[in-house]
């Protein structure tokens, strides 16, 4: 018997050369087709081994082989898969171009530093962090709701947001918009006068010393507008008063020191605590400040704008409502969206409009490992293939760490994101949990980084 066994040379079949557009006809089960050869790559397709590559710009033009509806992109996973090391590369990556811009909120980290810390002083840039207390300390950052860069009647939106939110999620009846309507045109004439910024102790002293007003014809006396705007009051007096919780975070022109013309701008809200009424807030500021401040109409450059942790916008129905508006005229503001989240199990999208339109809006899902009960639910709302359903689950192989699902439009792959030892040593969020060096083996590819200065340039 062992004579009539062959040595595995003699069983070898000689290699086949083709091109990868026949290969894909050859084997089709491994042979993905490609988007566009344009953009930046994020790794290779798992089947097929064909470099990867992803620009939302670049898809959205009617020349690409495969046409976006929007830029916006969810990406979507459990911890420790990837979702964060997708992100960070993929800013590093694009900052190459010098018409592209990121401003990144970072909910996440520890020890009161954001994740993009790291980043952030390599490429020479100072992140935003936003503390409670006095504003005018040292690490104290204020961002003023009512900024003069944003119009007034969005300001009014803003205002509206932030007492429905401090009242609990609950829209505010007709007199009490009235009253606060009355009331922040009052404050702003003043302001104008005093050639001043308005801030929102000039609504609250508006809305508790008011002047008649009239509602069509019908006069409106002072101690009414006193009385329909009283909930008004009580609310903005939580973000006025200085013996409140929240003051120093609102109340007040907005801290110098923010560049808004850097290439990267990044929000650290890690002091900011997760539960509670001040991360929601602050998420219905920044969403129109960015919006009227760092997006500037009719330039040729297109931004990103990341957000951590966005359950904190999609699960607020006030925050949701000022964040889709601005994720709706996306594509007239040359604006990509990023919404990173950890499961959908939590968001009641039936009972939340605004967030549902959101989710619907992105072209784009980046879908890590999920439990098996979340990947059914994930799979059922986004319209997942029979396979990709089954990936899903699978965080031992198929969806292991670092590689992802991608959805882009209508095609689906499978892809295998691919870092230097440089992005390594910079995304790599598991340095703790991990026995081995933080630096990966000699032979690993490097890339130098690129520091950034002061506006659009690159230094």
């Amino acid at each position: 018997m062992l004579t009539m066994l062959r040595a595995q040379t003699q069983t070898r079949r000689r290699a086949i050369r083709s091109t990868t557009t026949n290969a894909c006809g050859l084997y089709p089960a491994v042979g993905a087709a490609g988007m566009d050869p344009r953009g930046v790559i994020i790794g290779r397709e798992a089947y097929s081994g064909k470099a990867y590559i992803f620009d939302p710009f670049v898809l959205y033009d009617p020349a690409a082989r495969v046409r976006l509806p929007s830029g916006h992109v969810l990406v979507l996973g459990k911890s420790g898969h990837g979702k964060s090391a997708l992100e960070k590369t993929y800013v590093l990556r694009q900052l190459r171009f010098r018409d592209r811009s990121f401003c990144v909120l970072d909910a996440q980290g520890e020890d009161g530093t954001g994740e993009w810390d790291g980043i952030a002083r390599e490429l020479g840039i100072t992140p935003v962090r936003l503390v409670y207390g006095d504003a005018d300390a040292a690490d104290g950052i204020r961002i003023n709701p009512l900024d003069p860069r944003i119009p007034q009647e969005h300001q009014f939106k803003v205002l509206v947001s932030m007492l429905e939110i401090l009242g609990g999620g609950h829209p505010l009846t007709s007199r009490t918009r009235f009253a606060l309507s009355e009331a922040h045109k009052t404050a702003a004439e003043a302001a104008r006068t005093g050639r001043r910024p308005l801030i929102l102790s000039d609504i609250l002293n508006a809305l508790t010393a008011p002047r008649q007003a009239l509602l069509g014809r019908q006069p409106v006396t002072p101690d009414e507008l006193i009385e329909w705007g009283q909930p008004a009051a009580l609310a903005l007096d939580e973000l006025c008063n200085p013996d409140r919780e929240l003051a120093g975070l609102f109340d007040g022109p907005t801290s110098e020191g923010i560049d808004l013309d850097a290439r990267l701008i990044v929000f650290d809200l890690t002091r900011l605590p997760r539960e509670g009424q001040a991360m929601p807030l602050l998420m219905a500021v920044i969403g129109p400040w960015i919006r009227f401040g760092w997006i500037r109409p009719g330039d040729d450059i297109k931004r990103t704008l990341i957000v951590e942790e966005a359950w904190h916008i999609l699960s607020h129905r006030p925050v949701a409502r000022l964040f889709e508006e601005l994720v709706r005229y996306g594509r007239r503001l040359g604006l990509s969206f990023w919404a990173v989240l950890h499961h959908l199990a939590d968001l009641t999208l039936d009972e939340a409009p605004e967030a549902a339109a959101i989710l619907k809006l992105t072209a784009t899902r980046v879908l890590y490992h999920l439990d098996r009960e979340e990947a059914e639910i994930t799979a059922d709302y986004l319209g997942l293939t029979t396979w990709a359903r089954r990936a899903l689950p699978d965080g031992a192989n198929v969806c292991a760490p670092g590689r992802a699902i991608w959805q882009v439009g209508s095609r689906i792959n499978l892809v295998e994101h691919i870092r230097t030892a440089t992005e390594i040593r910079l995304t790599d969020t598991n340095r703790r949990m991990s026995e081995r060096a933080n630096t990966g083996p000699a032979s690993e590819p490097t890339a130098p980084l690129l520091r950034l200065r002061k506006g659009s340039g690159i230094g």
